[in-house]
C-alpha cells in the first residue's frame, strides 16, 4: 500500500526519532520502550501502561485508516482498470506504455489530431503525439469520452485519499507514540510530599511541596 519512497521515508523518520532513545536505555533495560511499542503498534504501548481504553481508540484508528487505504486504491485501481478498456473500445486505444498524462489528454479532446491541431497554434510542438496508430485516438461520440473522463477523475480523487490516508496513518504512530510518552511520565510520577518547615531566625512557618518526577 506504501510505494518504495513512502515506505523508505517512514523507516528513516522512526530510525532517527527512536534510535536515540533505545541508546540511551539503560543496558539491563533494554525491553522495548511503551513509547517505541506505541510508535510500531498504536496503542500498544498505552495498553502496557494499564490505559486499555486509550489503546483501543489507536487501535480501531489504524484499523480504519488501513482499511480505508486498502479499499480506495483497490477501488481506484479497478476503476482505472475499466476506464483503458474503455477507451479501448471507444476511442481505438493502444494501452501499452501510457502514462498518466495521456489519460488524462484524451479525456479532454476526440481525436488525435484535434489535440495536436490546437497545441501546434499555442506553439507546444514538444506536446505532440506522434501520428501513428500506437497513439492515435478518435472517440465514438464526444459523450462517451465525457463518461471516460469522469471515471479517470474519480479513479484520481480516490487514488489522491488513498495518499492522504497513508498520511493519517503515520500521524496515528507519531501520535500515539507522543500520548504513550506523555502516560510513561505520568504513571513514572510518585505521589507529591508536603514537609513542614520552619525558620528560626525569620519565624517563617511553612510548607514544602515536593513532587518526586
Amino acid at each position: 500500500m506504501l510505494n518504495n519512497f513512502q515506505a523508505k521515508t517512514f523507516i528513516v523518520i522512526f530510525f532517527l526519532f527512536f534510535n536515540g532513545k533505545i541508546l540511551g536505555q539503560p543496558t539491563k533495560n533494554r525491553s522495548l520502550d511503551p513509547v517505541i511499542k506505541s510508535f510500531l503498534v498504536p496503542g500498544w504501548g498505552q495498553n502496557e501502561l494499564g490505559y486499555k481504553k486509550r489503546s483501543k481508540i489507536y487501535g480501531y484508528l489504524e484499523v480504519g485508516i488501513l482499511v480505508s487505504i486498502y479499499t480506495s486504491s483497490k477501488y481506484s485501481n479497478e476503476i482505472k482498470r475499466n476506464y483503458i478498456a474503455y477507451a479501448s473500445e471507444h476511442a481505438g486505444v493502444v494501452s501499452e506504455g501510457k502514462d498518466r498524462e495521456f489519460w488524462v489528454d484524451i479525456g479532454n479532446y476526440n481525436t488525435l489530431n484535434e489535440y495536436n491541431d490546437e497545441h501546434l497554434r499555442n506553439r507546444e510542438s514538444s506536446d505532440l503525439y506522434p501520428q501513428n496508430s500506437q497513439w492515435n485516438w478518435e472517440w465514438d461520440s464526444s459523450d462517451k469520452r465525457r463518461f471516460f473522463e469522469s471515471k479517470r477523475i474519480q479513479s484520481d480523487k480516490l487514488k489522491l485519499f488513498s495518499t492522504f490516508a497513508i498520511g493519517g496513518l503515520v500521524l496515528n504512530h507519531f501520535v500515539s507514540s507522543i500520548d504513550a510518552l506523555y502516560l510513561k511520565r505520568l504513571s513514572d510520577s510518585k505521589s507529591f510530599t508536603i514537609k513542614p518547615f520552619m525558620q528560626k531566625k525569620e519565624m517563617i512557618l511553612g510548607y514544602k511541596i515536593e513532587f518526586n518526577l
